[in-house]
């Protein structure tokens, strides 16, 4: 689970990389345009079909990527059951719950780290400030999209979509190292947890 989690994230930062590049050919072409190149309809076209399959794509990537993350978290907190201030249900349900979301899948996070033996990395709350940026700022972009007017309303919501992309695509590595980190540190966990039973079960007496 946590390889499949690795690869998900790997495809939405391919994603975010090519949004962000549909997006800046959209930005492009609405100056155009609004700089008196008619010409330009054509290539405002291609951006409006490019990125309609391009967000379908990344939306379908986010929530799959979404279910395995809460997943893999579930059984690893499952692992060191006990050791964590919450449930494994409430590993993996946190991330779905309005406003519950802002902080405590970060604590969850803090907590498998501890329980694993290893102290949190520093860069964590980097991780956790763009995730939580990237949301709001394509959020923010749904919204102006949906109230837009003119093409100088859709070429903002566009720039605030490149916003969004980038936070996500700045997120999407340290996200993979999290799944790594705390992956690792539950094998190795693991080993030194048979390694003792081992050595206790070769010092007991016959």
């Amino acid at each position: 689970m946590a390889s499949a989690t690795q690869v998900l994230l790997v495809v939405c930062g391919v994603l975010s990389a090519i949004t962000i590049g549909t997006e800046l050919f959209g930005i492009g072409a609405a100056s155009s345009y609004l700089g008196g190149d008619e010409a330009a309809v054509g290539s405002i076209n291609a951006y409006d079909q490019t990125s309609t399959i391009v967000n379908a794509l990344g939306a379908i990537a986010l929530i799959a990527t979404g279910v395995y993350w809460a997943i893999w978290q579930y059984r690893a907190a499952k692992q060191v059951a006990g050791r964590t201030r919450r449930s494994p249900g409430r590993h993996a349900s946190s991330w779905f719950i309005p406003i519950v979301s802002f902080w405590f899948p970060y604590q969850n996070v803090s907590d498998l780290w501890r329980a694993t033996g290893r102290s949190r990395p520093p860069w964590q709350i980097t991780w956790w400030v763009l995730w939580l940026s990237s949301n709001l700022a394509i959020w923010i972009a749904g919204r102006i999209y949906a109230a837009a007017e003119t093409l100088e309303h859709f070429r903002s919501a566009m720039w605030v979509s490149l916003a969004g992309e980038v936070l996500l695509l700045a997120a999407a590595p340290l996200a993979w190292m999290v799944v790594r980190g705390i992956t690792r540190g539950l094998l190795e966990r693991a080993r030194l947890v048979d390694a003792a039973s081992g050595a206790e079960v070769a010092t007991s007496p016959a």
